[in-house]
């Protein structure tokens, strides 16, 4: 086997292995399990003594796993195949190869189509070649500049894989998914390419999609996914292929209703015989989505500093003259992706507005040690100096509102309604966050949420407003509450309906700092 070759094999099984490895001891899965939150996979002994996912945190309240008795001779097997070729792995060209590779990101552009806009993000410092990805298909690892070629949308939102989706053209759909294009982006509806395919009862274009790192329970319009669609229609092939592949049955939307509560008699049949029959789960589409993602993040780089050392600040312009892209903004709009601030030692940093923005935007927020530690070579990997708690460690919101990105899911107040009281003037939560009603009616509004301009009546909620916040914990004090009125510490009157709370600024905050809908 030539070097190449051989590198190319090492960084597949190590992909391999990361898919197998239990989050909660680091090691290779004994007696695996998939969690039914996250599809994540840990050992099933550890399943009794957690309350939330160590992998992506997300809580497991009402979380059951899934079992498969093939996953465990595959784990087996790459266990194997790691004992056999550990000699190899002392080499240290070897080594600083792939180093090298994960940190200085040059994508290829496709020689048929030059494209010298999207080569201008591309780094100067470095002619090596991206390290390639490891997916179903071989055919999906394509350059970065294709990937987002292939992203551009029309007045609905939809791209090119939606469109041909929609019109059933399966040559096309073919096409498109081996030039690398994304079957998880959605339309200005909340619609996806699955979506599409299930609503024209396309059970050969449903197949075709699920093996290209398919997303299988993405909420669209109404938070309805694909197998609410597939049950509506009641397409029972579709429906037998998206549970064999991890859909969820007990997914809610935002009226509370779930697949296997809109299924017939004769569906829920079908449903049963489907998932005893899982022939796989969104563990391995989630991790290859997140390295997409990652390495997306790291082409093209906009960053808000807010740090209060000018030695960072200094440090970050020369970052930015020595490699072409990273960009530094002037402002905290959409447009940026990284958030640098100050921590700890133990990536702990102070809440204040930007980082609750950061957060409900979805951005990396970094130490300031990330801007100190990579050099006019190398950018240091990000997620090594990722903020890890604000506050304290169990605030990790930053981490978890990356992954909701990741997995497309909604908001963290999707499907709440807030009505602020008395906050016409600026309050100080902390010396480092003062709020003003702007500020929170933004804050809210980009986590997916509704800001009332009037005190919403009990007893009177328009059926339109009657929805089911989407993050609510299932047989939680919050789910199916979709009314709130926020007050400063001292509150009156005290509301505490099922459906209407009367809650302080504190928990509002909470549940941005945690990315959470926090219990009350």
């Amino acid at each position: 086997m030539s070097a190449a070759n051989l590198e190319k094999f090492l960084k597949a099984l190590d992909s391999l292995k990361q898919d197998y490895t239990c989050g909660a001891c680091g090691e290779l899965c004994k007696d695996p399990v998939t969690l039914s939150t996250c599809f994540h996979m840990i050992c099933a002994a550890h399943f009794g003594t957690l309350k939330s996912c160590p992998t992506c945190s997300i809580p497991l309240e009402g979380c059951k796993t899934f079992r498969d008795d093939r996953l465990q001779p595959c784990v087996d097997s790459a266990k194997e195949l790691d004992n056999m070729f550990s000699a190899f792995r002392t080499s240290n060209v070897l080594q600083d190869k792939t180093d090298n590779a994960k940190r200085t990101k040059v994508p290829k552009l496709d020689s048929t189509e030059p494209n010298d806009k999207e080569n201008k993000n591309v780094s100067t410092r470095s002619n090596k070649k991206k390290p390639e990805r490891t997916g179903k298909h071989d055919s999906t690892i394509t350059s970065i500049g294709s990937v987002k070629a292939l992203e551009k949308r029309n007045t609905k939102g939809e791209t090119a894989l939606h469109i041909a989706c929609r019109l059933g053209k399966i040559d096309r759909v073919t096409e498109l998914l081996n030039q690398g294009a994304n079957t998880n982006t959605k339309d200005n509806a909340g619609w996806t390419p699955l979506h599409e395919a299930v609503q024209n009862g396309r059970l050969d274009l449903v197949t075709l999609l699920l093996q290209f790192n398919t997303l299988v329970n993405v909420p669209g319009l109404n938070n309805e996914t694909p197998l609410h669609e597939a049950i509506r229609n009641k397409h029972k092939d579709i429906i037998v292929e998206l549970v064999r592949n991890g859909a969820d049955v007990n997914a809610r939307n935002s009226k509370g209703e779930t697949p296997i509560m809109l299924a017939s008699e004769e569906l829920k049949a079908v449903i049963d015989e489907a998932a005893d029959n899982v022939i796989q789960t969104q563990g391995v589409n989630v991790t290859m989505i997140s390295e997409l993602k990652n390495e997306l993040d790291f082409d093209d780089i906009h960053i808000y500093c807010v740090s209060t050392s000018r030695t960072v600040h200094s440090k970050l312009k020369l970052l930015c003259k020595q490699h072409s892209n990273v960009n530094i903004e002037a402002k905290f709009t959409k447009k940026v992706t990284h958030l640098v601030v100050d921590t700890d030692d133990d990536r702990i940093c102070t809440s204040s507005l930007d980082v609750l923005q950061g957060i409900v935007y979805g951005n990396w927020i970094l130490s300031s040690q990330w801007v100190s530690q990579s050099t006019d070579e190398i950018l240091q990997p990000f997620k090594e100096y990722e903020v890890i708690g604000i506050g304290s460690k169990d605030r990790c919101g930053p981490k978890n509102a990356r992954y909701n990105t990741y997995m497309q899911l909604p908001g963290i107040f999707n499907g709440c309604h807030f009505y602020l009281h008395n906050f016409g003037t600026k309050y100080e939560i902390s010396k480092s966050l003062v709020v003003s009603k702007p500020i929170l009616n933004k804050l809210i509004t980009d986590a997916g949420g509704i800001v009332l301009r009037r005190v919403p009546n009990p007893e009177l909620i328009p059926d339109t407003e009657k929805l089911v916040p989407y993050h609510a914990k299932k047989g939680g004090k919050l789910e199916i509450c979709s009314h709130y009125i926020i007050f400063k510490d001292m509150y009156e009157p005290m509301y505490n309906m099922r459906h209407f709370k009367a809650l302080p600024i504190g928990w509002l905050i909470d549940c941005i700092e945690k990315y959470e809908l926090c219990e009350p």
